[in-house]
């Protein structure tokens, strides 16, 4: 017997679909554009911490040290640029909250800016597997933190390990050093 009745095929009109994705499209954008950036994630990691000195105005930019496939890690930064600045370290670290604030304030007062425009971040918290990595193919950094690193063609010219952390002038002065010495061996 023949088939007397028709199936019912549900029929949608095109506007709901047009309408739907465009909502979709306008949820992801809102979402996209609300997102905090790299910078504003780091100040929001240390400003209930951090020292007066370290603004929401900072120069770093965290990385991971492998590169994936939408972002350059901190392998392929050190190989493609002259002069590279690396921090090392992490927010619950009390050492890194001390230095960060110093870090940032000598790192314009010096004039460092001039030479690079970024100080890379290295957050060992997140990246631990990068950053055994890191010490494979660079033995000179060590295991503690804060750390900051100066690259010249790859190869590590200048390190600063923190002084006493309960000494605020000694903090202070030692960061001054260390970007003063590492402008010498730049331009060496």
């Amino acid at each position: 017997m023949a088939d007397k009745y028709n199936k019912v095929a549900p029929k949608v009109h095109p506007l709901t679909y047009v309408s739907i994705i465009g909502f979709l499209v306008i949820v992801f954008g809102i979402i996209f554009a609300l997102r905090p950036s790299n910078e504003e994630l780091i100040y929001l990691a240390y400003e209930a911490t951090a020292t007066s000195d370290f603004t929401e105005d900072h120069p770093f930019y965290q990385v991971q040290y492998d590169s994936s496939l939408f972002k350059v890690g901190l392998d392929k930064i050190i190989d493609k640029n002259e002069i590279v600045l690396v921090y090392v370290g992490y927010s619950g670290c009390e050492s890194c909250q001390k230095h960060i604030g110093a870090f940032q304030k000598y790192f314009y007062s010096q004039n460092f800016d001039d030479v690079v425009s970024t100080i890379y971040y290295f957050n060992v918290q997140e990246d631990l597997e990068g950053f055994t990595d890191f010490r494979v193919d660079f033995p000179e950094v060590l295991e503690s933190t804060p750390q900051l690193l100066v690259f010249q063609n790859g190869v590590i010219i200048q390190t600063f390990t923190p002084v006493s952390t309960e000494d605020t002038q000694a903090l202070n002065r030692s960061v001054r050093d260390f970007y003063d010495e590492a402008i010498v061996l730049i331009n060496e």
